[in-house]
């Protein structure tokens, strides 16, 4: 791997292929605000996600665990990226088995070749597993439970209004959080990570699949434009009895 700082250069791709969502680069730029190396990860020019705070994704991992009782936990996350939210996971030492379902087989390799400097905490943690497949599909209505996750973190899509990709919408509609649900344990924890606030239409639709629903607030400081930010975590508790929860039957969709 190249050196690491100022004297590399101010600006360095890492990695760069066509995907079938578009071109994805990995590149690594210095930061004068935070006098460090920043990596960040785009796909078609747009900024997917920085280095330079990971404080909402660390949270994702964190408000969604504390909630769970003290035993050994199984954990899915949707999403690798740049892996804060697995580490975040994976220091909870009630995390026994955690999966992290990743589409992009190119930002899976980066952590296996080490492109970024904290890959080897993740990848040689013997609890986790980086499957390559597409979570949506995997959690789709009609996909068959397995055996079930008592939290399921998923860092994908900026908000249930901000796709990006349009064949995720059915997730973040009744039949996709009732399918979701029942992945879930009884009393299991679904935490949800949004860069702007998901809505009043979508948070009235996990309180009607979920137990309880709220919505939680984490502002921070953007040292590199000097701005106040706050994104958003949806957390949602599942049904004490365990799934399916719903049958079919036409258009609709019926509790039994």
């Amino acid at each position: 791997m190249d050196s690491i700082g100022p004297t590399a250069g101010r600006f360095c791709v890492l990695h760069d292929s066509d995907t079938d969502m578009g071109t994805l680069m990995l590149r690594r730029r210095w930061s004068p605000a935070l006098e460090r190396d920043v990596f960040e990860m785009t796909l078609d020019g747009k900024l997917m996600m920085s280095s330079a705070v990971n404080i909402s994704e660390q949270a994702l991992a964190e408000r969604a665990l504390v909630s769970l009782p003290e035993k050994p936990l199984r954990v899915l996350i949707g999403g690798l990226g740049f892996g804060f939210t697995a580490l975040a996971a994976l220091a909870d030492s009630r995390v026994q088995d955690l999966t992290v379902m990743e589409r992009l087989a190119p930002v899976i390799q980066w952590h296996r070749s080490g492109l970024l400097p904290w890959s080897d905490a993740l990848t040689s943690d013997p609890r986790l597993q980086i499957v390559e497949g597409d979570f949506f599909a995997a959690m789709a209505p009609g996909a068959k439970p397995g055996a079930r996750y008592d939290a399921i973190l998923i860092d994908i899509d900026d908000s249930p209004a901000l796709l990006w990709h349009n064949r995720h919408s059915v997730f973040y509609e009744a039949r996709g959080l009732e399918a979701l649900h029942c992945q879930l344990q009884p009393a299991g924890v679904l935490a949800l990570w949004c860069a702007t606030h998901p809505g009043q239409t979508f948070m009235r639709a996990v309180h009607a699949v979920f137990a309880t629903a709220s919505l939680v607030e984490v502002p921070f400081e953007n040292p590199c434009v000097r701005q106040s930010v706050t994104d958003y975590i949806v957390l949602a508790t599942a049904r004490e009895s365990p799934g399916p929860a719903y049958t079919r039957r036409g258009p609709k969709l019926r509790f039994s």
